[in-house]
């Protein structure tokens, strides 16, 4: 059974292992190379499931495909994946075996690194990276992904754990890159170990929720690209067609919700949380701060943060996945320009209590920048409505 480390655990020779086929892997054309993995995500297959019920099956085969392509080149590597909730990348960002452009060969030579950036579908050029320097917001989008192994159904965890995944895809790629953007973001390298954790957290969330499962009428559906491949198929990690675990699988720790009926037991107050509605993906990404104010003071429209940070998302666009639809006449487009729209959960309980406003009159400001890095108003973010909850 093949077993997927955290990238940060790799050793030394397992690290090299993986650039070393890596690299081959990108330089090879035809069926199952690199290059034709990635245009199943996007440009120019465009079968990625964004926003339905197939997200996370379809994205298990995908990366168990992707893995079994490389492992054609050496057998003793497995996909190893990014835990962006770690102590570690909160503390600073991307893992260095993504984050450097280049590494050195045993021969003492430097060569450019396989797992920093990869050829797009024309091989006209490299995928480019410009993360966010600010971990507070990679914080806020691990703070998601708790409320997101919360819920008790298939179809709410499936919908909840996308959210912070795209937030991811926008922090990564910043402004112009590849990651930030659904018709590219597979051809950099740090998109599979970005869905490997994707796919972790859902192992995780099965291991806590054991008697629940997708709704049987999505279980015999076909994932689009993969002949024989049913959502049923994907259940079972360590079934004989896929053939994996997560190493320290067994020893996570459930999440304890509050449950209803049960307050008198818990001495945890509600958390708050920010819903964002009705979000537009077909256009522009955007990644989006929160920030906190007591409705008493005035906000100078002179001042760069508009109060207190409070919490983080991104708005992982489509831009461009739709155009040209006369040349992909057989395609199956699985991002409908009318039904491509999707919801944020913002957890901002540390930052009203850290300022005491518990009971008290608050507000929230957003601050948003383009693909570009172009400041932008909140009022033309691509969002339908925003309200706040307690949970």
């Amino acid at each position: 059974m093949k077993i997927r480390k955290e990238i940060r655990q790799l050793t030394a020779s397992e690290l090299l292992a993986l650039r070393r086929a890596m690299a081959e892997f990108q330089r090879r054309d035809g069926l199952n190379s690199f290059i034709d993995l990635g245009g199943y995500h996007g440009i120019p297959r465009r079968l990625c499931p964004h926003g339905s019920s197939l997200f996370l099956p379809w994205h298990r085969v995908y990366i168990t495909q992707f893995e079994d392509a490389l492992r054609t080149i050496d057998p003793s590597v497995t996909l190893p994946y990014w835990d962006w909730t770690s102590r570690e990348s909160l503390s600073s960002g991307i893992a260095e075996a993504h984050g450097n452009p280049n590494y050195q060969e045993q021969n003492g030579l430097m060569q450019p690194n396989p797992l920093f950036s990869g050829p797009i579908e024309d091989r006209s050029r490299q995928t480019r990276r410009n993360p966010s320097q600010n971990t507070a917001q990679l914080a806020s989008y691990a703070a998601s992904v708790s409320l997101a192994l919360e819920r008790q159904s298939y179809t709410e965890f499936n919908t909840a754990i996308e959210e912070p995944h795209g937030s991811v895809h926008v922090w990564v790629g910043g402004f112009r890159g590849d990651m930030s953007s659904v018709p590219r973001a597979a051809y950099d390298p740090i998109f599979w170990s970005h869905h490997a954790n994707v796919d972790r957290q859902w192992a995780i969330w099965q291991r806590c929720q054991r008697n629940s499962r997708p709704p049987e009428a999505i279980l015999n559906q076909e994932l689009p690209g993969f002949p024989g491949w049913t959502v049923a198929d994907t259940l079972d990690p360590t079934n004989s067609r896929l053939d994996y675990t997560y190493e320290g699988l067994e020893n996570v720790i459930c999440p304890q919700p509050n449950l209803p009926g049960f307050e008198g037991f818990s001495t945890r107050q509600p958390k708050i949380i920010v819903e964002v509605r009705d979000i537009d993906r077909n256009g522009d990404s955007f990644l989006v701060d929160l920030f906190v104010n007591d409705a008493v003071d005035s906000v100078s429209e002179t001042t760069n943060l508009e109060g207190t940070f409070a919490g983080s998302f991104g708005i992982f666009g489509a831009q461009g996945l739709h155009n040209d639809h006369h040349d992909h006449q057989d395609h199956h487009d699985h991002h409908d320009s009318h039904q491509f729209k999707s919801r944020q959960h913002i957890d901002i309980t540390e930052t009203i209590d850290r300022l005491n406003l518990r009971g008290k009159k608050w507000q929230i400001q957003l601050l948003a920048t383009n693909s570009d890095g172009e400041r932008v108003s909140s009022e033309s973010l691509p969002i339908g409505a925003i309200t706040i909850t307690s949970h």
